[in-house]
């Protein structure tokens, strides 16, 4: 058994066994705190459900859902409840697909659907053309419009349909964002789809669900709603820990529904939750306590710095950490110190500022300076498609030794689209013999690097047959190939024309990061994590992004006009969105924290954050004490 299976219970598990075991099945949502064991709870209702209801599963042929985040967190939940078959966990995409993949005339009627609706709009568009419309736009316009038509003629060619990154229905391809809103929507629509889904999976529950998107949320709640007690729908997550704009947050609890609250902390020092729960106490109040007996609970440190915000801030950082391991109880604060190699995860609030210290600023400004907001986010995420080809393919063929290593060929065989499995080994030998220079001549143009190498570099893979192109991407390379009728809008455009201009040396830095091997993070990077040391770097200059502002937080800035319409309707405002995020930061610490913050005027940020109740900061430390 694992060890989240051996863990004692908290009275949230026991509570939901409990709910569990109920002559009828109910729906619940339990709210668990950051270092609560969450996921830990999960696992033990995945378990129980499968220990009682499994030879009920079989006998109607019947499975649990659990739907999670990431393809990573779904093979460690899985493994948690011993591979057994009886559990489907996936991610919400590909749990959305195996629902409507059978149905393959619905999706055939929603694409032509999408499509007529895209040429009706288009056209609207077109009539209320004016003198002033920009010939560039009209031109552009004519071509989507006949790229459109083109689509819907060949949509009656298409037999099946199947899923991949990218849509091209034309060749029957539907991508990401195709599925998160066809399914939901046929759920919502079609009444026998959601009996089908109540049928198949009489419990469903969903991890991280704060960061579900809305749609799916109601979609699920229909399924439950239609099933009248045959399915229990329970959702884990945090309102607080909601750090994507397109999660749900907080979801409402229907008419029989029951919340489950788990206040533990079951990973920090007592310093450290004293400040979480203080950044806590002006949103929900919910108020957490040691997980830990007594005993083996740890005091823990906590330390706060104002400094200002100069051109030497990289500098101040720096004395910070060093400052930190001559004071704090927790040893050196340095990475590559000796005796610890981390030291100190220096999480800060956008990837901006992480960027530029660590040599992918470019790359970050291709992504983020344009207005592609789909490809902003898988950016920072590290789900961007048009890097894929570089993460999974090119980079990894150029890290090799030589051309002739094996990994070289596994690369090829796995990911690539010049060789496969199913080639019989004369067939492998010579496929690579073709590619072989192809290969050669990427190599070196990688190790090349310069301003421009990822566009070479891409355009040598696809044309070598070394990757095979999300259609968004060959379409872009070859604007008359395979995937013609597949429409790119201009701020994807011109993304990828930023992003092929970039050095492909800042790809390197930009996967270490994104992988955690670096001493840097941010607090949407850490979801989940947990490190000994953290220093929180809060810096609304250097960070220049609007969703989130400390020094409001803070009361160090006033409210825009904005921001006091947002909060008095009762909206998302900047204030709550910076709070959720301060807590996901500091909540990371296990044993010792420090918060840096950044000001134009050193003396009246003191002021304002002293008077704040938004974070108990102690004595505040200044440039002076890292002087001394």
């Amino acid at each position: 058994m694992t060890a989240r299976l051996t863990a004692p219970d908290t009275p949230a598990d026991i509570e939901l066994r409990r709910l569990l075991d109920g002559d009828q099945l109910g729906c619940f949502i339990m709210v668990a705190g950051a270092g609560s064991g969450k996921t830990t709870s999960l696992v033990k209702a995945l378990d129980h459900v499968v220990v009682q209801c499994g030879s009920r599963l079989r006998a109607r042929t019947q499975q649990v859902a659990c739907i999670t985040y990431t393809e990573v967190a779904a093979k460690e939940i899985h493994a948690d409840i011993g591979n057994t078959p009886l559990v489907a966990v996936s991610t919400i995409h590909s749990f959305l697909w195996s629902l409507i993949n059978p149905f393959q005339r619905d999706i055939s009627k929603w694409v032509r659907c999408r499509v007529e609706n895209e040429i009706r709009q288009l056209k609207e568009r077109q009539a209320h053309y004016s003198s002033r419309t920009r010939a560039t736009t009209i031109a552009k316009d004519n071509s989507s419009l006949e790229k459109l038509g083109t689509q819907l003629q060949l949509l009656s060619q298409v037999s099946r349909y199947t899923y991949g990154t990218g849509s091209d229905y034309a060749k029957g391809i539907l991508g990401h964002e195709d599925i998160v809103s066809m399914v939901p929507e046929l759920i919502l629509k079609k009444e026998l789809l959601a009996r089908i889904v109540a049928n198949k999976y009489p419990y469903i529950f969903v991890d991280e669900s704060q960061d579900t998107f809305p749609n799916v949320v109601q979609a699920l709640k229909r399924v439950a709603n239609q099933a009248h007690g045959a399915v229990c729908l329970g959702f884990f997550g945090d309102p607080m820990q909601q750090i994507f704009q397109r999660g749900i947050g907080s979801i409402s609890l229907e008419e029989g529904w029951v919340r489950i609250d788990k206040p533990e902390n079951f990973r920090s020092s007592s310093a450290v939750l004293s400040v979480i729960n203080q950044v806590r106490s002006e949103a929900d109040g919910l108020v957490q306590v040691p997980g830990r007996p007594a005993s083996a609970q740890r005091s823990g440190e906590c330390f706060f710095f104002i400094l200002p915000a100069d051109d030497q801030r990289s500098e101040s950082l720096e004395q910070v950490r060093v400052w930190l391991g001559k004071h704090s109880d927790a040893g050196s604060w340095s990475a590559d110190s000796a005796g610890d190699a981390e030291g100190a995860k220096i999480l800060m609030i956008v990837h901006r500022m992480v960027a530029k210290r660590m040599g992918f600023e470019r790359l970050y400004a291709a992504f983020h300076d344009g207005d592609a907001k789909s490809l902003k986010d898988a950016f920072d995420e590290g789900t961007a498609w048009p890097l894929r080809p570089f993460e999974e393919v090119i980079l990894p063929i150029c890290a090799a030794e030589s051309i002739n290593s094996p990994s070289v060929l596994s690369v090829l065989r796995e990911r690539g689209g010049v060789l496969n499995d199913d080639f019989p080994d004369r067939d492998v030998r010579q496929s690579l013999a073709t590619v072989r220079d192809a290969v050669a001549h990427l190599r070196k143009t990688v190790a090349k690097a310069g301003q421009g190498s990822v566009g070479t570099a891409l355009r040598l893979a696809v044309a070598a047959d070394i990757i095979v192109p999300d259609p968004r991407l060959s379409v872009y390379l070859d604007p008359d190939g395979m995937h013609s009728e597949v429409i790119l809008s201009s701020e994807v455009r011109e993304t990828l024309d930023a992003f092929a201009a970039c050095d492909v040396s800042e790809l390197r830095s930009y996967f270490k990061y994104i992988r955690q091997q670096s001493p840097y993070s941010t607090q949407h990077g850490t979801k989940g994590a947990e490190f000994s040391k953290v220093v929180v770097v809060l810096d609304d200059e250097e960070g220049r992004y609007s969703l989130y502002s400390y020094e409001k937080l803070f009361g160090i800035k006033k409210l825009s006009e904005v921001d006091r319409k947002n909060l008095a309707a009762g909206k998302d405002s900047v204030l709550e969105r910076t709070r959720r995020l301060l807590y996901v930061c500091v909540s990371r610490a296990i044993d010792s924290l420090a918060v840096v913050v950044f000001a134009g005027d050193v003396d009246a940020a003191r002021k304002a954050i002293e008077e704040s109740k938004t974070i108990p900061c102690g004595r505040i430390l200044t440039a002076e004490d890292l002087a001394s």
